[in-house]
């Protein structure tokens, strides 16, 4: 199965681009696991639910776009994060060092807390991300929320589209637990 740790966002979509077939996914990726059977989905679930266990639930900010790999040569437009920003980093290298502890090693590249609002993949995809990037066409509306846990999803590919299945809840209780 396709797994990835990820915080649940909610819709990104605005009534402006609500018919876009290429919204947003309702998450900010923690980390991308690739294919991996269901004793290691339950593995990676134990290591990450401990390691972010003692993190406080905290309200994040979505805010601004931007884009992968640049705005010149936009693949990813994707969505901020402003306020909470510190308390996803310190969660995204709490779930790196637990999944490095469970086999899994550091990914190469510096996390950048966003969520993706869509992928260029058209000619109308471009010229929706130059516009956006610009400043032509507004973002999406500026919006909060409260982050109480974190989840272990499955991505499943079909025709129609990627659906996400949630795995497992793992939440931020901000008690401290022992080991054992």
């Amino acid at each position: 199965m396709r797994t990835f740790v990820a915080i649940e966002v909610g819709d990104l979509s605005t009534s402006e681009h609500a018919s876009h077939p290429t919204r947003a996914p309702a998450h900010l990726t923690l980390r991308f696991l690739g294919e991996i059977d269901a004793t290691r989905a339950s593995e990676v679930a134990g290591a990450v639910g401990a390691a972010v266990a003692s993190e406080r639930p905290f309200d994040l900010t979505l805010e601004g776009v931007g884009a992968f790999p640049s705005s010149v040569s936009p693949r990813v437009v994707w969505v901020g994060v402003t306020e909470g920003r510190e308390a996803v980093v310190r969660i995204a290298h709490r779930v790196a060092v637990a999944l490095s502890a469970v086999g899994f090693p550091p990914e190469a590249q510096e996390f950048v807390p966003h969520v993706t609002w869509f992928r260029v993949r058209s000619g109308r995809d471009r010229e929706r991300a130059r516009r956006l990037l610009e400043g032509t066409d507004p973002p999406p509306s500026v919006r909060s929320v409260r982050v109480t846990e974190v989840v272990v999803k499955e991505s499943l590919l079909a025709p129609g589209g990627v659906t996400h299945r949630t795995l497992r809840r793992l939440p931020l209780s901000g008690i401290e637990r022992a080991e054992g």
